[in-house]
């Protein structure tokens, strides 16, 4: 009886061996797409944050600078360069990355006094709930970004790719000595 105590034991250990293993490596996909989703949010966040940046520094009105008043005109934008500038870096982030298939929206706020932007942006970002209103008290420019994720476990269980939403503002501020 000892014998076919053994092979009992055996064929114990070898059912346990086999289920720790499925356990584990689904642990491993299952944390290989929690990092997978996380890098590519960070890293969407950053290029969103950098294309708002560079719109609103390069899309600056410097005329008020000028000005012969004594004191500075409120700093505006260039609607249509802040854009082009922040959709140019927004480009080229993405094709440094390799990412062809996404979607951006750009919006400005040229004004002095900012504004808002009905419906911007269109997804639900982070906790938000449903689509913005975005609205700024400064000249800004808002950036969303979209795109696919490729995930390593999720596609066993029919989600082939992850959607990432990001939305990024940019914007002046004015300096103390503006013009009434």
């Amino acid at each position: 009886m000892g014998a076919m105590a053994k092979k009992s034991e055996s064929g114990q250990i070898a059912v346990l061996v086999v289920v720790l293993t499925m356990l584990f490596t689904g642990l491993a996909g299952a944390l290989i797409d929690v990092y997978v989703l996380l890098e590519a949010r960070n890293w969407a966040y950053q290029a969103a944050q950098q294309a708002a940046l560079v719109g609103v520094s390069k899309g600056r009105e410097w005329s008020g600078i000028t000005s012969d008043r004594g004191c500075l005109e409120p700093m505006t934008l260039n609607e249509g360069t802040a854009r082009s500038e922040a959709e140019g870096l927004l480009q080229q982030e993405m094709n440094l990355r390799g990412i062809t298939n996404y979607d951006h929206d750009v919006r400005v706020l040229p004004g002095a006094a900012g504004g808002s932007a009905s419906g911007f942006p269109p997804q639900t970002v982070r906790l938000g709930e449903g689509r913005g209103s975005w609205s700024m008290s400064e000249p800004s420019v808002g950036v969303y970004l979209t795109f696919p994720v490729q995930t390593f476990l999720l596609p066993f269980i029919g989600h082939p790719q992850v959607q990432i939403d990001v939305f990024a503002a940019g914007s002046i501020h004015q300096p103390a000595n503006v013009c009434p």
